[in-house]
């Protein structure tokens, strides 16, 4: 049986805070006192360690209820629903800098109380799950042996770890607010003043790397560095900030096993998301709509697994093309229950080794296209065949995907099907690599790409 929420009531008015018990009470939460001043409130919440607080802002005692309130949540980390009839401008800004989780104006009903409280519950455990992420992250930061720092839009500092301190001779309550490039001082070999290009990071959301500078501390002292400098984008893909990497020396190494960790956590963070449609998939009755949230989960699985890859190589710039094409191939066998003695899978890497986002593109692109192989081309069909054939040739990679189904019904772009979301997400990924690509029918369908090794700015 789950643990009722244990709310504390702080109220001065007998009558108001006795009806309001015993509405707490019928609602099936744990009343665990009622008092009517600030200094018996936070007596109360040390003995009783209470979910919730429902404060009035006007009560007994040397302590209103918003002094109590920030009391509250500066010692024990309360949240607060404040109670009131009434209140001026002022006092409500007061209040709000107590960062309270709600309002409730009196009187009230018994419906109102529950909303506002199980919004307020389940807001502190949202802000409760943040604290424990930003404080972990923030731990593994400060045990990284490169200076990490981070700043916002415009250039300002959030957060710097021990190293990045010791670099600019700065610690975080003096750099907090200040400009990065105020607090971190750069100079090529020549001692030439080398200046930090953030806002070209920032407008151009590109990472920018320095090797063989110098960063001089506020009393002239020197560090050899290697700086690297990455935009920080939001989920409308603006730059909402910055994160500046400091390297000391030739500490490569410590940067791979920092970057490893940031991709086997992405990784996990993206299985939690498959996991997550395919809980909510098994409550869907629609075929089209389950259909979709199905494709969507494996697309998923395929950007994960590059996750996974990239964990296991040694240089995280290129990606073991083959390994990921196996396992993506294994993937996909798996999910479309393919019986492998009945069709056969031809694997042809040439090249073994590819830069990372190249892999990705085209393994998304090998992931759109044998989906559509084994949900169309090969429907009703109780064996058939693949070949994934990968191959270098005059600075430019060749992909070719084929099988032995019942081809497309339109291979040519310009009059297919708009509705087919996967060959239209095989024509964006193909725009990414700069590439050409030809889909035609040859007993079956075949997918022929080709793009270039360096691509132009």
């Amino acid at each position: 049986m789950l643990t009722k929420p244990k709310i504390l009531v702080v109220e001065d008015e007998i009558i108001v805070a006795v009806n309001l018990g015993q509405k707490l009470k019928k609602l099936g939460y744990d009343l665990v006192g009622i008092t009517s001043s600030g200094e018996e409130a936070i007596q109360k919440a040390e003995e009783n360690h209470p979910d919730l607080v429902l404060m009035d802002i006007n009560i007994e005692g040397n302590l209103d209820g918003i002094q109590t309130a920030e009391l509250l949540r500066n010692r024990f980390q309360t949240p607060v629903i404040y109670l009131t009839a009434y209140a001026d401008e002022n006092t409500l800004n007061r209040a709000k800098r107590t960062q309270p989780l709600g309002y409730i104006v009196k009187p009230f009903e018994s419906d109102q109380l529950r909303s506002s409280i199980e919004v307020a519950l389940y807001k502190n455990e949202l802000e409760h799950r943040n604290r424990k992420n930003e404080e972990s992250l923030k731990s593994t930061l400060n045990q990284m042996e490169s200076g990490i720092i981070t700043t916002d839009e415009n250039g300002l500092v959030l957060f710097c770890n021990p190293v990045a301190e010791k670099i600019a001779g700065l610690s975080y309550a003096e750099s907090i607010g200040l400009s990065l490039t105020k607090i971190l001082k750069l100079e090529d070999p020549n001692s030439s003043a080398y200046t930090l290009p953030l806002s070209d990071v920032l407008t151009s959301h590109q990472t920018i790397e320095k090797n063989g500078i110098f960063a001089v501390d506020a009393i002239g002292n020197k560090t050899a560095v290697s700086v690297q400098i990455s935009p920080i984008l939001n989920t409308e893909g603006k730059s909402s900030g910055s994160i500046t990497v400091l390297r000391l020396g030739e500490t490569d190494n410590t940067n791979q096993s920092y970057l490893k960790e940031i991709h086997h956590r992405i990784k996990n963070n993206l299985t939690v998301i498959s996991s997550l449609l395919s809980m909510n998939a098994s409550n869907l009755k629609d075929q089209e709509t389950l259909d979709i949230f199905k494709d969507s989960q494996h697309r998923i699985q395929a950007v994960a697994l590059l996750h996974e890859v990239l964990y296991e190589n040694h240089d995280l710039s290129s990606i073991s093309f083959d390994l990921y094409v196996r396992k993506l191939t294994d993937l996909l066998f798996e999910v479309y229950k393919v019986d492998r003695s009945k069709f056969k899978l031809v694997l042809d890497i040439q090249t073994p080794k590819i830069p990372s986002e190249m892999g990705m593109n085209c393994a998304l692109i090998i992931n759109e296209l044998l989906t559509n192989s084994f949900k169309h081309g090969f429907k009703g069909r109780e064996n058939g065949s693949i070949l994934i054939r990968f191959s270098l040739n005059d600075e430019r990679y060749f992909l070719e995907v084929k099988d032995d189904g019942v081809g497309l019904s339109d291979p040519m772009p310009q009059t297919r099907n708009s509705g087919s979301l996967g060959l239209s997400l095989v024509d964006s990924f193909v725009k990414l690599l700069r590439g050409k690509l030809n889909l035609e029918n040859e007993n079956g369908c075949k997918a022929t790409l080709s793009f270039p090794v360096k691509h132009e700015t």
